[in-house]
């Protein structure tokens, strides 16, 4: 299941659903226009109702009572050995501030003997509250390609700002945590319009498709840190992952070393 919202009412303010469809199969065969729409994923098999009655965002925030919140709080009852869920949509200005675009990656892959080597943001999103012209485009937050062109290849990087659940957790904090998140593909055809030539007399409009993807592709890896970035550890999709300390926060990233730009709708933390 997911939810298709109108565009052009997001950008007034007031999002307005048009569309649940099932999901449908990956790749090419499952392409779906979405000029002037974008999508709101359900994890699978976590379907609900959406009426007339659902909405998108109150008075432009998610406030737990909207689709996004639904579909994470279905997830989180799905596994009740956890007790709290921290979901970003991405779909507005103020959810592109919880992203920290000055952040560093550490990677120790090569290590020991040599040094760690830190990579930079590399990644495209929105403004966040505060900055001229802030705003958000839902579905096209995205973790870039890998640069090979450098000396020593910069992949695409993408963390989340340090996420404190102190009150959540009663002060306490957590060991264990779980990562989900949600990728999507793209596909633009040309707009061509011609009065000469093998394509006389065409006039066709550019057309954005979205495909459903594996959400772990080669390339793609996410990871959670409870020390600020210091330590980093990869996450499954979905799968637990245990500390042996409980932290009142958290970071997550996401690194992409692959040539292909990765496109992430959403993510949660579950803790």
């Amino acid at each position: 299941m997911r939810i298709l919202v109108d565009l052009g009412t997001h950008v007034a303010g007031d999002p307005q659903i048009t569309q649940v469809e099932k999901v449908p199969p990956r790749g090419a065969d499952g392409a779906t226009p979405i000029n002037g729409k974008y999508i709101i994923p359900v994890p699978s098999g976590m379907d609900f109702r959406v009426d007339s009655n659902d909405y998108v965002l109150n008075a432009g925030i998610v406030d737990g009572g909207d689709v996004a919140s639904i579909t994470y709080a279905h997830l989180l009852a799905a596994y009740p050995m956890f007790g709290h869920v921290y979901l970003n949509p991405l779909l507005t200005a103020d959810h592109v501030g919880e992203l920290d675009l000055t952040a560093t990656w550490k990677d120790t892959s090569s290590t020991p003997p040599n040094p760690p080597t830190y990579f930079p943001t590399r990644a495209q999103t929105g403004r966040a509250t505060g900055l001229p012209q802030a705003g958000q485009m839902p579905t096209h937050t995205a973790v870039l390609a890998q640069n090979n062109t450098l000396l020593t290849p910069r992949p695409g990087v993408l963390v989340s700002d340090n996420i404190d659940i102190s009150t959540a957790t009663g002060g306490v904090g957590a060991d264990e945590f779980m990562l989900y998140w949600v990728l999507y593909d793209f596909d633009v055809s040309d707009d061509v319009a011609a009065d000469f030539g093998v394509l006389a007399g065409t006039n066709t409009p550019a057309i954005r498709d979205v495909l459903e993807t594996d959400p772990e592709p080669t390339g793609f890896t996410a990871y959670l840190s409870t020390d600020d970035g210091v330590n980093w550890c990869p996450a499954g999709l979905l799968e637990p992952l245990p500390y042996a300390e409980k932290s009142t926060e958290f970071r997550v990233a996401f690194v992409n070393t692959s040539s292909t730009r990765r496109y992430l709708a959403s993510f949660g933390v579950l803790f």
